[in-house]
């Protein structure tokens, strides 16, 4: 019980950072954002296609230059949960947290490429008798269009890939290829 209390008292602290940045500092990269796609996720189980979700908060808090940190909470579950089933089988899924440090570079006006490395946390729940926290490393990489049009606010949408791996308990994994937008404020 003490290790979900760390955890979940960590996970509030970096959400706070990462929120009130903006409102602190006289930033003006605040986004919000959601992801969905396709994908794969792994670890203890043979590799299964899955239905990969996300939803992001990032900014730059003032001391890391021009890298912007993104907060992330991720849900895949396995693709069958999209087909008629029966309701009494269990469905495999996964939710997890990241904190990426994101470098965005402008290819044109329009045109950018996003990378992003950091932290990521994995509750691996891919049997029904498994619930366990494992961390490790997550990588990102898009391409996209910025509408903002040199302008402060406005939106941005890309096609890119997640992959988070971790080093602890379950080895679980993921493969994320999705569809995001994001809104600047």
């Amino acid at each position: 019980m003490k290790k979900y209390a760390a955890i979940y008292t960590i996970l509030s602290i970096i959400l706070a950072i990462t929120v009130y940045t903006p409102f602190t500092v006289a930033q003006n990269n605040f986004g919000i954002g959601i992801n969905a796609g396709g994908g794969t996720i792994g670890g203890n189980l043979p590799s299964t296609g899955s239905f990969n979700s996300s939803f992001f908060v990032e900014g730059n808090p003032g001391f890391t230059g021009n890298v912007i940190l993104r907060l992330s909470l991720n849900y895949a579950v396995n693709i069958n949960v999209l087909l008629p089933q029966n309701p009494n089988s269990y469905t495999p899924f996964i939710k997890s947290i990241s904190l990426k440090g994101i470098l965005s570079q402008p290819l044109s006006s329009s045109i950018y490429v996003e990378e992003g490395l950091g932290i990521i946390m994995i509750n691996d729940r891919t049997f029904a008798n498994l619930n366990e926290w494992d961390t490790g490393l997550a990588f990102s990489i898009l391409p996209g269009l910025d509408f903002r049009n040199s302008a402060e606010q406005g939106f941005k949408l890309g096609i890119g890939t997640e992959y988070g791996l971790t080093f602890t308990n379950t080895n679980v994994w993921f493969v994320s290829v999705h569809l995001q937008t994001e809104y600047y404020f």
